[in-house]
């Protein structure tokens, strides 16, 4: 085998528990409040700490990338990661598994951007789509494995043990990634060369113009864009990273493992989803915008019966749960649509604030979600209504956020480069 697919699958090792950290605690919803004592609030704080920590290493990650390199990185923050998951397993307090669970999320918040900086050295322009597709797909099996196979691994071992085996699993990815991870091939660093991943020089330079991030604060095409993708990550990363887990229990009395095989067709159906909306979207602005604003029409659809026939569903779960995966997966296309705002100076830094504000949605979204099932059931008493008004408020969020899709083109006309 070549080294360089070597590299990926030591990268893809790492990247499928950055998705299954961030789906996990759904499953073990459950086993955290009866453990260590929380109410829905707290729950939803405990949860949100991973996509904060995330969230709050994705503008230094690019930074350490550079001065470290992307090795180092790596490696020194997936052992974070590591001592952060055993960390976790053995928490005896509220406050320990916060920290905890902070540092998970900003361990494994610093895996994504560096491995994209490596595969594009390794394997070039014409393959760096390809890779970074492939990379994806086996995070999104970590997100599968986050489901179903947890619930049964868990049922065993418990949550503790099965977080501490996750440790070690990462302590061994991170002694793989020091030891087979280089940040350029051979060749670039006998020449002394220094690849630059692939990543545009234009809009590296254009970050630091005052000028080019001023224009792109103006935006309003960009925002509007934005506040949609909020709205999407908040609900979706809320309900499939958390509340699900409570919602069928608590409602429908399911256990731990049709929990997990429920959940598992709802990723499923996201990475089926994200793979025929690219399919469809084409090269065309028009017909990607067309594609994108159907999918999160059907996935807004989805929370209708969620929220008004709360308890009634239970014949249906698994197939609408399916539905909503498949239409949520077709958001993969606004990221080339957030792109198209700009020239290609801005490129990067456009995502990078536009992925940043869905990680804060997700954290937001998680606690404010625990915060209105504490305070409309708080004895447990209530189920039913606090679900509904918790999941009321991701309809009416997504709602206002598929409008503002709707209007991009004519309410916020390109001021930039292309209209969408």
């Amino acid at each position: 085998m070549q080294r360089r697919w070597i590299i990926f699958w030591v990268l893809a090792g790492a990247y499928f528990f950055v998705m299954f950290h961030r789906f996990c605690t759904a499953v073990m919803a459950g086993d955290l409040t009866a453990d260590l004592g929380l109410d829905p609030a707290a729950l939803g704080f405990l949860s949100s700490m991973y996509l904060l920590g995330y969230a709050s290493v994705q503008i230094p990650v690019g930074i350490l990338s550079d001065w470290w390199g992307a090795r180092k990185t790596m490696s020194i923050f997936l052992l974070v990661a590591s001592l952060g998951a055993f960390a976790f397993g053995r928490a005896e307090s509220y406050h320990a598994a916060v920290l905890a669970r902070w540092l998970v999320g900003a361990g494994v918040g610093c895996i994504y951007v560096p491995a994209l900086r490596v595969l594009g050295c390794w394997f070039g322009k014409d393959a760096f789509a390809f890779m970074t597709g492939m990379l994806l797909a086996v995070g999104n099996l970590g997100a599968l494995g986050s489901t179903w196979p947890l619930a049964v691994i868990k049922s065993i071992w418990g949550w503790r043990a099965t977080m501490e085996v996750v440790s070690l699993i990462t302590l061994v990815l991170v002694g793989l990634l020091w030891l087979t991870i280089r940040d350029n091939p051979p060749e670039s660093e006998e020449s002394g060369e220094r690849c630059n991943a692939n990543v545009d020089e234009q809009s590296t330079a254009a970050a630091k113009q005052p000028g080019g991030l001023r224009v792109m604060l103006k935006s309003r095409r960009f925002w509007a864009l934005t506040f949609y993708f909020f709205a999407f990550e908040t609900t979706i990363i809320s309900f499939q990273g958390l509340w699900a887990g409570p919602y069928l229990k608590r409602v429908y009395g399911m256990p731990d493992t049709s929990i997990g095989y429920a959940l598992t067709w709802l990723a499923l159906g996201l990475m089926v989803g994200a793979l025929i909306s690219g399919i469809l979207a084409g090269r065309s602005l028009q017909r990607r915008h067309a594609v994108l604003t159907s999918g999160m029409l059907g996935y807004l659809l989805c929370w209708v019966p969620i929220v008004f026939a709360t308890d009634s569903l239970a014949p249906y779960m698994t197939p609408l749960l399916t539905f909503m995966g498949f239409c949520g997966g077709f958001f993969s296309i606004s990221f080339g649509i957030a792109r198209e705002c700009f020239d290609a100076r801005m490129a990067g830094t456009a995502l990078g604030v536009y992925n940043f504000t869905g990680f804060v949605g997700g954290g937001l979204g998680m606690w404010v979600m625990g915060l209105i099932v504490r305070w409309v059931s708080p004895e447990a008493t209530n189920d039913i209504a606090a679900f509904q008004t918790a999941f009321g408020l991701a309809l009416v969020l997504m709602f206002v956020g598929w409008i503002m899709l709707v209007m991009l083109p004519r309410a916020f006309p390109a001021s930039d480069r292309q209209s969408v």
